[in-house]
């Protein structure tokens, strides 16, 4: 029984990261899967309800497999590590992302828009690691994290359905992490 809703769960999250929320509906999901579906609906009351536990079955398992990273000996190597996982696991995030986005209104509002609480933690943790090494020049951990965030994850959304491998990854990578480690040691523009 369990192994039906998870793998429900994961077909439901590549097609959504694909199609979004408009797009998406129960009879093509359990087509995909092959399933009648009756046997999503005994999992899920409805579409909202399935997209809901897509979203925290997603955001549980990126969580587990970002807690099994090699802890690196500095903030830079830490950057890179985690561009490299965002985009290794660009499917799952775009499928979270495009949630966030059909489902804004159920986030708490910040003073920089309706951001997820926990969107950019993997960014907050190189920050803090970067600021207690002084590997970076830093005056607000949160707010630098989320517009880091947000950046790579604008990467994500451009290029997604295609899986970036071998040396365009490294060039985005690189592109990437450099342009912020640029801003990182530099400081405010004034």
């Amino acid at each position: 029984m369990k192994d039906t809703k998870n793998l429900i769960l994961k077909k439901a999250s590549t097609i959504f990261a694909t199609s979004g929320y408009d797009q998406f509906n129960i009879r093509d999901l359990a087509k995909e899967i092959p399933v009648v579906p009756s046997v999503i609906y005994h999992h899920f009351k409805d579409k909202d309800t399935l997209l809901l536990e897509m979203y925290l079955y997603l955001n549980k398992n990126l969580g587990a497999k970002r807690a099994k990273l090699k802890q690196p000996l500095s903030a830079i190597e830490m950057l890179k590590q985690r561009i490299e996982f965002q985009i290794d696991n660009s499917e799952d995030i775009v499928a979270v992302l495009k949630y966030y986005m059909a489902y804004r209104k159920n986030f708490k509002r910040h003073k920089d828009g309706f951001i997820p609480d926990k969107g950019s933690i993997h960014i907050e943790e190189v920050l803090t690691f970067g600021k207690k090494s002084e590997e970076f020049i830093i005056t607000n951990i949160e707010d630098d994290a989320k517009f880091i965030a947000h950046a790579i994850n604008g990467f994500l959304l451009e290029y997604y359905p295609y899986i970036l491998k071998g040396s365009e990854k490294k060039i985005l990578v690189d592109k990437i992490y450099n342009f912020i480690i640029r801003a990182l040691r530099g400081g405010e523009i004034k």
